[in-house]
């Protein structure tokens, strides 16, 4: 845009300076001629002897030699077309005139004109003051005229605008040259700009931006030529303007070239932008969106893809080469971290399961031993006997998974060797989906809360209840399992139930030995069943401690399990 004004301005300029050259031109001949015109009236002995000279035959002399000597000023080639001398004394009207385009005098207009408008004003004001001392337009002749008065002679030239000659050289045919004032009201047009229609309904040709085109180029359209690049001159000679209507590629022709070379370097600049962009496309956006899909896929831990060249080019193999190693050595790092974190993981789940068999087995040897003191409660010793047998190879053995069916029957027979110790005092209660029987779950995983439940709630000779439910639920698409057990004793205070939903966090509870049974199912959950699994605490409206267990349901598979007691040995 910035070019386009510039060659615009710089066009406008160029037009100006040819008008300027063209008024010059005029302006000096016009002067010439006026001036010569004007020593003759002062110093040619004829133009002052046929002032006062009374013979006729005189008159006719003075008046032949004057025109012959005047007609030599005005050559074909000259702007004025004719000059004039007026006495009004005599009311003799003296025109000299060139010939060159009318061929003949006979008939020609302006004489005739010029003699009645100078009557015309003599008889208004009879000494000629109100005369125009410039060259001024009279409209129905399309000319030119300027009057002046030496003593008691008025003399004076016209230019017949319809034969303005020298236009054509400076603007071309395509060119229309306008005599306008400074209103913008058209005085001449000439015949070609009148031909074309453009006048309005009025019939008066229309009124044009002149004195906005003085200082700049100005676009119009007008009706039967189109749009026109307006351009003024203010005459140097009268009170009116040159106003030159070009046509829009006459105006930007002599810069043709420079728009040719605009276009060829903007399109050098298109084609260089688009081949610089498929080049970074190439070496730069491809390779990124690559890894970046690589790196998605890390982060939902798929360490096996890897990223491949997009090009040949050195530092994108480079780049490649490198986040590949790197996506390697990760995996290795990965897999180093995750056998230590399962061996971590057995050595803990051994630790506690070495920390529960322990304290279960001392509170059945006691149960053993004060059945043992009666020699009549031999074949119920012999039973609790046997069926600690069982319980010591349950929660010995090196299982970490077993199925829900089989912590429930052993469940039982703990609370039959609990209602032998404690006769008429323990009740349980069960609820379990049958569908449930065969999920997976831990050793001991409602052992320990019974036993606990026991230890901390049972009263001898006030009744006990213990009741244990199962259910299953769907939760986003997936199925889980809640065990629910609840007794029957006095609950926590609302200070341990917190504590207890956040066990992990308060290891301070095992300290005085009522809270390891829980601390350990809480930290085993955590490490066999993962993040999904949930411990919480609450008390039961009219009952006492309710422990809920959450965790995703999985079908119990003997292989899996037999492979997993393999794999601990």
């Amino acid at each position: 845009m910035v070019i386009f004004f510039n060659l615009r301005e710089f066009s406008y300029r160029s037009v100006q300076d040819s008008l300027r050259f063209y008024d010059n031109r005029l302006d000096v001949e016009l002067s010439q001629n006026i001036m010569f015109l004007i020593d003759n009236c002062s110093s040619d002995p004829d133009i002052i002897r046929l002032r006062t000279t009374m013979d006729s035959n005189e008159e006719v002399g003075c008046m032949a030699r004057i025109q012959n000597r005047l007609s030599t000023q005005i050559t074909p080639h000259s702007v004025i077309r004719g000059f004039y001398l007026y006495y009004p004394d005599k009311d003799v009207f003296l025109p000299v005139y060139n010939t060159a385009n009318t061929g003949t005098s006979s008939g020609y207009p302006f004489p005739s004109f010029i003699r009645s408008l100078l009557q015309a004003h003599l008889k208004d004001d009879g000494s000629g003051a109100d005369l125009p001392q410039n060259w001024y337009f009279i409209e129905d002749q399309n000319c030119l005229i300027r009057t002046f008065r030496v003593g008691g002679i008025y003399g004076g030239a016209w230019i017949d605008l319809n034969n303005l000659p020298g236009f054509e050289e400076f603007f071309g045919n395509d060119a229309i040259l306008l005599i306008t004032d400074s209103s913008g009201q058209v005085l001449f047009s000439g015949n070609t700009f009148t031909a074309d229609g453009n006048a309005n309904d009025s019939g008066k040709e229309p009124n044009l931006p002149v004195e906005k085109s003085l200082s700049g180029p100005v676009t119009v359209s007008i009706p039967g030529i189109g749009k026109r690049i307006i351009i003024s001159f203010r005459q140097s000679f009268s009170d009116y303007c040159f106003t030159v209507l070009l046509p829009q590629k006459q105006f930007l022709q002599a810069f043709r070239s420079l728009y040719y070379l605009l276009a060829l370097i903007i399109l050098w600049a298109v084609c260089f932008f688009i081949s610089y962009s498929r080049m970074g496309r190439m070496i730069i956006e491809i390779p990124t969106k690559s890894l970046m899909a690589v790196t998605r896929n890390i982060r939902s831990g798929n360490l096996d893809t890897r990223i491949t060249p997009s090009n040949n080019y050195e530092e994108t193999v480079q780049i490649t080469d490198a986040f590949n190693k790197l996506i390697s050595e990760i995996g290795n790092l990965r897999i180093s971290v995750y056998e230590e974190q399962l061996q971590a993981r057995e050595f803990e789940l051994k630790s506690l399961k070495n920390q529960v068999a322990p304290h279960f087995l001392i509170n059945c040897l006691n149960t053993v031993f004060m059945s043992a003191q009666d020699q009549s409660n031999l074949e119920v010793t012999n039973q609790i006997i046997s069926t600690l047998s069982s319980h010591l190879r349950y929660t010995l053995s090196d299982r970490n998974i077993v199925p829900l069916s089989e912590e429930l029957e052993y469940l039982e027979n703990y609370i039959l060797l609990t209602q032998y110790r404690f006769p008429e005092t323990l009740q349980y209660e069960k609820e379990i989906d049958p569908d449930l029987l065969n999920t997976e779950v831990f050793p001991m995983i409602l052992l320990t809360l019974t036993e606990n439940s026991i230890k901390t709630g049972l009263i001898m000779g006030e009744p006990f209840l213990i009741r244990v439910k199962a259910t299953k639920r769907i939760e986003n698409n997936e199925t889980f399992v809640y065990l629910e057990h609840t007794d029957s004793g006095s609950g926590l205070s609302e200070e341990k139930l917190e504590k207890y939903n956040h066990i992990l966090e308060h290891p301070e509870v095992t300290e005085k030995g009522t809270g390891i049974g829980l601390y350990n199912t809480a930290m085993r959950l955590r490490l066999i069943l993962g993040s999904e699994a949930m411990l919480s605490f609450a008390n039961a409206e009219g009952m006492g401690l309710c422990v809920t267990i959450r965790f995703p349901y999985k079908k119990y598979s003997e292989k899996e399990s037999l492979h997993e007691s393999s794999d601990n040995r």
